[in-house]
């Protein structure tokens, strides 16, 4: 008799089975939805300064490799950002704090979850009310970051949900870190071997405003090494 009754329970099971799969919507993971983002291209959207604007062409001109990229206005974006076929560059603000944001295209009620909008990584370079113009000087290592980040991101889901911290495995042994600002920008702009430096992104510039990002990279390979924010 129970052997029957498994029989019986076994047959429903095969039976439902189909039907249930057929009622679920397929769930895709971040890492997953990256594995296409080097064929598709970047637009790079020039939507800030000028001043910024020319950093972020010529930074990346200089130093992007992972997908094919164009440059775009703030317009074409606005009449693009909803092709799935298409990634962004593109500057943001948030809380006094200018990001730079790198997405997918696409429209967030798509019934298919491939073409929805994702964000892929946002990485703080300024403070709106900041005039120092360190985004300026730091600025190739920004790109250089989130190209390191969305690598990474594509193969490991752990990357792809953690963020930037994820990419930060701390300062190496023998590397010399530099965060008085003058210090840092002369051992950045020189390219200086086995060093680093470390900056604070706030709205006005003040290390003890909030949110405050907390940032430390290498002046030659533009390694990330330690990523941190104080958001209250």
């Amino acid at each position: 008799m129970k052997r029957r009754f498994r029989k019986i329970i076994l047959l429903l099971a095969l039976v439902l089975l189909p039907a249930c799969l057929w009622g679920q919507k397929r769930i895709y993971t971040k890492s997953f939805r990256l594995q296409d983002f080097k064929s598709k291209t970047t637009k790079v959207v020039l939507g800030g300064s000028d001043a910024l604007n020319a950093s972020i062409r010529q930074e990346v001109t200089s130093l992007w490799t992972i997908s094919p990229y164009e440059f775009c206005t703030p317009a074409q974006y606005e009449k693009q950002k909803t092709n799935p076929d298409l990634c962004f560059l593109c500057v943001e603000k948030s809380r006094g704090i200018i990001f730079l944001t790198l997405s997918k295209g696409g429209r967030s009620n798509d019934s298919n979850a491939l073409k929805r909008p994702l964000e892929i990584i946002s990485i703080p370079i300024a403070g709106e009310q900041d005039g120092s113009g360190q985004e300026l000087v730091y600025m190739p290592a920004f790109i250089s970051i989130i190209q390191d980040y969305t690598e990474a991101a594509m193969n490991s889901e752990t990357v792809a949900y953690t963020g930037l911290g994820a990419i930060a495995h701390g300062v190496p042994r023998g590397v010399t870190v530099y965060s008085n600002p003058e210090a840092a920008r002369k051992a950045f702009t020189e390219g200086r071997a086995d060093s680093a430096v470390k900056i604070i992104i706030s709205p006005d510039g003040n290390p003890s405003s909030k949110p405050r990002h907390k940032l430390t990279f290498g002046t030659l390979d533009y390694r990330l090494y330690s990523y941190g924010k104080r958001a209250k």
